[in-house]
């Protein structure tokens, strides 16, 4: 693992006068990202709305994403967010990434590339772009949320809190940063074999299309990727956080997501265990706190030597509006897993 997170630092080192100025901002800023993770239904939501109005009380400055294709914070703070950058609460900014505006945005950049290719080979203009669908291909709602977080890194925010889509979203997400560098770099590769032949053809077809185009977007595409898995395997600007239930779905799956994180080198300090129900005199909450207290245990078993347990009760009510997450917040907090994420500590002080 080691030599292979060398090679990615090796790669970000000589690659850096290709990286655009947003992205050599987000290179250089201080700004920290949280992300926040499960399978859905644990209350991701709940907890990184909260965690944000917890950080900006401390008086930093945060911005919270979502890139769940079925995203919450509209609902979980009473208003319209929606894909532009929106102020739900006095100091908190917020943006829920629209995964169809993503394919747009790929087409007008990437499919300009594949009409270059293909090109080289057939006479072609830019109208074949409309026979490309505009549904959501799979990785692109992915794809599309690292380029957009990775932008936001740039920005004037000590914190990002992100809001991630379901376990397998997500592990598809962290997988990118390895499978796009891959694929850039192999693709690069066969174009500098091949580039001689290729101008012999678009010189048959008379078509005026340079190698620099092609060349300049993989490299860009490569180099994003490199500086995304730079950014999220650093301890001092990235931390996953794992949200989960006291049940045997959200263990296993939890499990799956903690070794990827391992693999990938992606820091993991602290689990949020949500829904606990409190002691009653209800006997089917008394029956079903049981079932809940043997899971917590596994929990503890599997995962407590290293991470810090941030135990959260089940609430009576929807955890919604700014009143609800302050009081949630103030319960995060109280913990000492919690309250060890530095507030203090400005990106552009």
């Amino acid at each position: 693992m080691q030599k292979k997170k060398n090679r990615w630092e090796k790669s970000v080192r000589t690659s850096e006068p290709r990286l655009s100025a947003i992205l050599q901002a987000s290179k250089k800023s201080r700004t920290k990202i949280i992300l926040f993770g499960g399978k859905g239904g644990v209350g991701k939501t709940t907890v990184s709305a909260a965690t944000a109005l917890y950080l900006v009380n401390a008086g930093n400055r945060v911005l919270i994403v979502s890139s769940d294709p079925a995203p919450s914070l509209s609902d979980i703070f009473e208003m319209k967010i929606g894909g532009i950058v929106t102020e739900p609460v006095p100091g908190l900014n917020a943006i829920e990434i629209d995964a169809q505006q993503a394919v747009k945005k790929y087409k007008l950049r990437y499919g300009g590339m594949a009409v270059d290719i293909l090109s080289t080979i057939i006479p072609v203009g830019k109208e074949i772009l409309d026979d490309i669908p505009d549904d959501v291909a799979p990785g692109f709602d992915e794809l599309f949320a690292l380029e957009e977080v990775l932008t936001f890194m740039g920005g004037d925010y000590d914190f990002i809190v992100w809001d991630t889509a379901p376990t397998g979203h997500t592990l598809r997400l962290l997988a990118l940063p390895d499978t796009l560098s891959e694929y850039a770099t192999g693709m690069l590769s066969i174009h500098k074999r091949v580039k001689g032949v290729l101008a012999t053809v678009r010189t048959l077809f008379d078509r005026e299309t340079t190698q620099d185009t092609i060349v300049d977007t993989l490299s860009e595409l490569r180099d994003t990727a490199l500086l995304t898995r730079q950014i999220l395997t650093d301890p001092l600007r990235s931390e996953f956080v794992p949200v989960i239930l006291p049940e045997a779905l959200a263990l296993y799956q939890t499990g799956r997501l903690k070794q990827t994180l391992d693999e990938l080198g992606i820091p993991l300090r602290r689990m949020v265990v949500n829904g606990i129900i409190p002691e009653n005199d209800c006997p089917f909450c008394r029956s079903r706190r049981a079932v809940q207290m043997k899971y917590l245990h596994a929990i503890k078993k599997q995962f407590g030597q290293r991470l810090a347990l941030i135990e959260m009760p089940l609430f009576a009510g929807e955890q919604k509006g700014r009143a609800s997450l302050l009081r949630y917040a103030g319960l995060l907090a109280e913990h000492p897993g919690f309250s060890t994420i530095k507030t203090g500590v400005k990106a552009h002080a």
